[in-house]
This record gives structure tokens, C-alpha cells and sequence, in this order.
């Protein structure tokens, strides 16, 4: 991620703020639910008849619960005609929140990563299922694979380091892939985040490994990983995440979720949902804090937003502590 010094100050500061606060560190703006793809392990697919915000109306959402981090996502958010508009808003360049921008990639190409740069994004993130055809049949769009591996490697070369994310969901049905994708990635020139399967939105425990074998398998795909990550290749996510995803699919659940506090959702039409597969719809974060994440039980989800903004402070200095030093050392306190 471009960021300075400055700015990682700046995330570090409003992420200790917004701890004594009760605020979010990341929200994530599913501004549409229409989509491109129809996925295996995703709820959502098509077109969808809905109620959307306008531009300006999200952005009064943001300026209330000031995030260190917003996702614009979906659906497709790129399936808005006016997602261009929607980033402006919510962008604050060289300040915060940082600006990412979720896409499964369908509607892209240089001119539409342009101007999605232009309006204030800092980082583009595309999901990735397979480093092959495979990503096609899973994602039900025919040939998708072949456009990402044609549009992708030419915006890398043109663009500033870790301005485009590859973000892969770990499932049942890809997990024996993630070294491959380490490798598709690198050789695309892209980082690589990794985040975990839910059965909560299609209600599947098939994608899980929990009660379906394979735990030994995907121990050795995770080292593996590691190992590659070890070597130099671009794997943004730390080594503990990957053995917490690992604890989670092995054995099913994850406790002590921080949904409505650490990060929430806001859909096309306003109202907040605790995460993207509870839907439970309010008007308020007081109102969630209190009728929800104070009597949260749930276990179902360990996805990558949950694993980064419920880290300790201690871990996220030993997860970042190489990336942190980077950062801030050109920058002079007080300048």
C-alpha cells in the first residue's frame, strides 16, 4: 500500500481513537448487491432490485463513524454507473480512511482503474478463487479467468506497488491451490491476502474442512504458504492469521466476534448489519452495540476483516512491525 509515514501515523492514531470510541476500524459500503458473478459460496448473483444511497448520503455515513479503513464493495460495485462519484466521496486523499475498492474483476479495464484511482481509491482488491479456468466455473462467469490474466499483469506494470490485491476466500474446494496462487500471483506481478469460507451465506458446511477431512492436507498447503511468504513472495497476510484460518476450518468456529464494534456493513440502502452474513438491520451503531455485539455469541465466521481488526495491539505490531518500520522511517516526527 502507498502509504507514508504520515499516514500510518495517522491509521494507528484513529484505530487507538476509535478503540476507546466503540467505533469501527473498518466499514465495508456494499453499495449494490446486483452482481456479475453468481458464486458457489456467496448469497448474492444477478441483478437485484434494491434501494441505494445516493453518493453524499454514504459519505454522512462515514463522516459519523470515521473508519480507519473503507471497503467499497458489493455485489459488483463497479455494476453502479456512479461508483465513480461514490469513491470521491468517500475518498480523503493523503488522509483517511484509507480507500479500497472490492471487485470481481468482470467490469474492469484500464480506462474504469483510471478513474477509480483519479476519484481517491488507494487499493484495488480482486477476489481470486483459482489460478486457472477453474476461477471461471466457480465464479459462473465464463472466460473471466483469461481476462483477469490478461488486464491484471498490465495494470501491475503500470502502477504503484500494492495498488491492486489479489484476495483469495481459503475453502474446501480451492485450499489444495493456495501455493499455486501465491505463485499466480507473483508471476502477475500482485500481492496476495488471503481470507476464509463462512457457511453462513449459503448455509454449506462443505466448504469447510471441519467434519470433511483434509486438516493434515491443508496444514501442509498453509506451510507451504509460509514458506513461499519466507522466500520473498508477496503474501500480505502474517503467518498467525493463516494458522487461525487454519484453527477455523479445521475445527468450525471461532469465538469472541467484535461485529458492530471492530467492523460493520452498510448496505445500498443505509441501515447497518453487524457483518456481511448476519442480517440483522439497524439505524444506529448505539442501537447494534446494544441489541447485538453485547450479546453476540456467534461463532460462524473468521474472515479476513474479523482476523485484522480483532488483533491485540501487540499483535499487530508483531504481524507489522517490518512494514510499520518501513513506512515511518522517512518520515520526521514533526515535519
Amino acid at each position: 500500500m502507498n502509504i507514508s509515514g504520515a499516514m500510518a501515523a495517522r491509521m494507528l492514531a484513529r484505530g487507538f481513537q476509535n478503540k476507546l470510541q466503540n467505533k469501527p476500524l473498518s466499514i465495508s459500503f456494499e453499495v449494490t448487491h446486483s452482481c456479475t458473478a453468481n458464486c458457489w459460496h456467496c448469497n448474492w448473483g444477478g441483478p437485484i432490485k434494491e434501494t441505494r444511497l445516493s453518493a453524499d448520503e454514504y459519505a454522512a455515513i462515514q463522516k459519523e463513524l470515521r473508519p480507519v479503513v473503507s471497503h467499497v464493495s458489493g455485489g459488483e460495485p463497479l455494476a453502479r454507473g456512479d461508483v465513480y462519484e461514490i469513491v470521491e466521496k468517500l475518498a480523503n486523499p493523503g488522509k483517511l480512511p484509507f480507500m479500497i475498492v472490492v471487485s470481481n474483476a468482470s467490469n474492469l479495464n484500464e480506462e474504469r482503474f483510471r478513474k477509480l484511482q483519479k476519484a481517491g481509491m488507494d487499493q484495488l482488491s480482486i477476489s481470486m478463487d483459482f489460478p486457472d479456468e477453474r476461477h471461471d466455473e466457480f465464479r459462473r462467469i465464463p472466460g473471466l479467468f483469461d481476462k483477469m490474466s490478461r488486464t491484471l499483469p498490465e495494470l501491475a506494470k503500470n502502477s504503484a506497488k500494492d495498488d491492486i490485491l489479489l484476495n483469495v476466500c481459503i475453502t474446501n474446494w480451492n485450499y489444495q491451490d493456495l501455493p499455486g496462487l501465491v505463485k499466480k500471483a507473483k508471476e502477475w506481478g500482485l500481492p496476495i491476502n488471503f481470507s476464509v469460507y463462512s457457511h453462513l451465506r449459503v448455509q454449506d458446511r462443505t466448504g469447510l474442512i471441519d467434519g470433511n477431512g483434509g486438516g493434515d492436507l491443508l496444514k501442509q498447503k498453509i506451510e507451504e504458504v509460509i514458506d513461499l511468504r519466507n522466500q520473498g513472495y508477496p503474501v500480505y497476510t502474517s503467518p498467525r492469521v493463516l494458522w487461525k484460518f487454519y484453527r477455523f476450518m479445521t475445527e468450525g468456529g471461532f469465538p469472541g466476534c467484535q461485529a458492530g464494534r471492530k467492523f460493520l456493513v452498510i448496505n445500498p440502502d443505509g441501515r447497518m448489519t453487524p457483518c456481511a452474513m448476519v442480517m440483522a438491520y439497524f439505524d444506529k451503531q448505539e442501537d447494534m452495540l446494544e441489541n447485538f455485539t453485547k450479546q453476540n455469541t456467534c461463532e460462524a465466521c473468521y474472515i479476513a476483516t474479523r482476523a485484522n481488526t480483532e488483533k491485540t495491539f501487540k499483535e499487530f505490531l508483531e504481524d507489522n512491525g517490518p512494514i510499520l518500520k518501513q513506512l515511518v522511517q522517512p518520515w520526521k516526527w514533526g515535519s
